[in-house]
C-alpha cells in the first residue's frame, strides 16, 4: 500500500525562532572506527549514556518541535531507541526523525523501521545510510568490514518500505583521502543501484580520528559538486514521480535548490570563514545533548553545561544565562566568525531565513540549470565500474541489486 510523506520541517518557512529540532546523541557506542569521525575523543572518555529516565525528563520539558536528529556513536547499539523515538512522538509531536545508521545492523534496522511506522504513523523518518566508496575503500574508511552489509540493509529498507512515502531513504557518504579520487564514479553507481531520494557528499569535519585524511580545497570540492550537478535533478524527478506537474516542478525547485545552497555555503566555509548571507539560528532553533548529558548550541562548538545541572529540563536550559551568552557569541554566525560546513545546521538554519531562502535557491537553480548535462547510467556503465573497482558480483546478486548471473543459475547457485 502507498502512502505519502506528510509534511517535513522543511517545507515550511518560520519567523519565530523557537526549538525545532534536537540533536540527540543516543550513545557512545559505536561498532566501526572511521578514520574521518569527528566525535571519537568524546567516545574514547566511555562515559556513561544518559538513562532513560534522563531522557524522559529532556522529552517531558522541551514541549512541541518538529525534528529530531539521531547521532552517535551508532544508534542502533542503544538497545532502547524505539522505545525513546516512541516517546519523543508522543511528548513533543515530532513530524520528522532523522536516522543515521552505518548499517551493519542489518535486521535491527528494518525491524526498528517498521516498529516505528506503526507506533509513529505521522512522522516521517529518513534513515540515511553511509557508504563511502567501493568495497575496501568504503571498509578502509569505515575501519571496519562493513561495505556488503552496508548495501545489503539499503537494499532490504527498499524492499520493505519502496511505496512508503513516509520512510525517505538516503545515502551519506563523506570525502577523504581514501575515496576522493573515486567519488565521482561512485556517485554514478549509487544512483544506478540503490533506490534512495538523495546521496549527500560530506567534508569531513571537526577533529578527525586518523590525522591527514581532510584533503579537500575550495576548488576541489566545488569541482566535485559541478560535476555531479546533473544527478541533482535525476533525484528530484524520483522523488516527485507520481506527482502531478506542478508537484513535481516544485519539488525540484525546492530541492535542487536547497542541495546547491547547502554545498555553495559548505565549499565557501572548507578553507576559511565566509559569510553565510543568512543567520545561523544554533542556540535559538537547535539543542545537542550528547550522549553523556554535556549540551551545546551545535555539535562543532564547545559543551557549554550538563542537562543533569538542569535536572534534564530543557526550558531551563534555553532560557539559561548559559545558552543565552553563547547565543551572543555567536551573533547569528557573524560575532563568532562560524566556520561551518555542517549541512544539518544549514538546513536547520536556511528555513528559519525565508526571505533570502528563496533567493539563494533561485540563484542555485539558475547555477544548476547551467551545469546540466545529460548522464549515461546503464547496466552497461555499471558493470564498468563494478569491474574497475573490483566489486564482488555474486555478492551483490545474493543481496539482490543485481539479477543473478546466468552461469551461476546454470550451475545451480541460485
Amino acid at each position: 500500500m502507498k502512502t505519502k510523506r506528510s509534511g517535513s520541517s522543511f517545507n515550511s518557512l518560520n519567523s519565530e525562532r523557537k526549538l525545532e529540532s534536537l540533536f540527540l546523541f543516543t550513545t557512545g557506542k559505536c561498532n566501526a572506527k572511521c578514520a574521518m569521525c569527528f566525535y571519537a575523543n568524546d567516545m574514547e572518555k566511555k562515559a556513561p549514556d544518559l538513562s532513560f529516565g534522563d531522557i524522559k525528563k529532556i522529552s517531558e520539558t522541551a514541549g512541541p518541535f518538529k525534528r529530531l536528529w539521531l547521532s552517535g556513536g551508532e544508534p542502533t547499539l542503544r538497545e532502547d531507541l524505539p522505545e525513546i523515538i516512541e516517546m519523543f512522538y508522543r511528548n513533543n509531536h515530532i513530524t520528522d526523525i532523522n536516522f543515521p545508521t552505518n548499517g551493519i545492523k542489518t535486521d535491527r534496522v528494518v525491524s526498528w523501521l517498521q516498529r516505528l511506522r506503526r507506533n509513529c504513523p505521522d512522522s516521517n523518518i529518513s534513515i540515511s545510510v553511509s557508504l563511502d566508496g567501493f568495497g575496501k575503500t568504503h571498509d578502509t574508511q569505515r575501519g571496519v568490514t562493513s561495505f556488503y552489509r552496508a548495501a545489503e540493509t539499503l537494499k532490504k529498507i527498499d524492499d520493505h518500505f519502496r511505496d512508503d512515502g513516509h520512510v525517505i531513504k538516503n545515502i551519506a557518504t563523506v570525502i577523504t583521502k581514501y575515496n576522493i579520487e573515486e567519488i565521482i564514479d561512485f556517485v554514478t553507481w549509487v544512483y544506478g543501484r540503490f533506490n534512495v531520494s538523495t546521496h549527500t557528499i560530506e567534508a569531513a569535519r571537526g577533529l578527525t580520528r586518523e590525522a591527514g585524511v581532510k584533503v579537500l580545497t575550495e576548488k576541489s570540492l566545488r569541482d566535485i559538486q559541478d560535476t555531479i550537478a546533473p544527478f541533482y535533478p535525476l533525484y528530484a524527478k524520483r522523488i516527485g514521480a507520481g506527482m502531478n506537474a506542478i508537484g513535481r516542478g516544485l519539488t525540484k525547485f525546492f530541492y535542487v535548490g536547497l542541495m546547491r545552497t547547502m554545498y555553495n555555503i559548505r565549499a565557501a566555509n572548507l578553507e576559511k570563514p565566509s559569510c553565510w548571507n543568512m543567520d545561523c539560528t544554533a542556540g535559538e532553533t537547535t539543542l545537542v545533548i550528547d550522549y553523556d548529558g554535556r549540551f551545546r548550541s551545535c555539535e562543532l562548538r564547545e559543551p557549554i553545561g550538563s542537562v543533569k545541572d538542569y535536572d534534564c529540563d530543557v526550558q531551563r536550559i534555553l532560557h539559561g544565562e548559559a545558552m543565552k551568552k553563547e547565543i551572543e557569541a555567536i551573533g547569528h554566525g557573524y560575532r563568532a566568525n562560524c566556520w561551518c560546513t555542517h549541512g544539518c545546521w544549514i538546513m536547520s538554519s536556511i528555513t528559519f531565513n525565508p526571505g533570502k531562502m528563496i533567493g539563494m535557491m533561485i540563484k542555485s537553480n539558475r547555477e544548476i540549470k547551467r551545469l546540466v548535462r545529460p548522464v549515461t547510467v546503464n547496466e552497461a556503465v555499471l558493470r564498468e565500474l563494478e569491474d574497475k573497482y573490483r566489486i564482488d558480483r555474486d555478492k551483490l546478486a545474493a543481496i539482490g541489486l543485481i539479477a543473478v548471473p546466468a552461469d551461476a543459475v546454470r550451475a545451480g547457485v541460485a
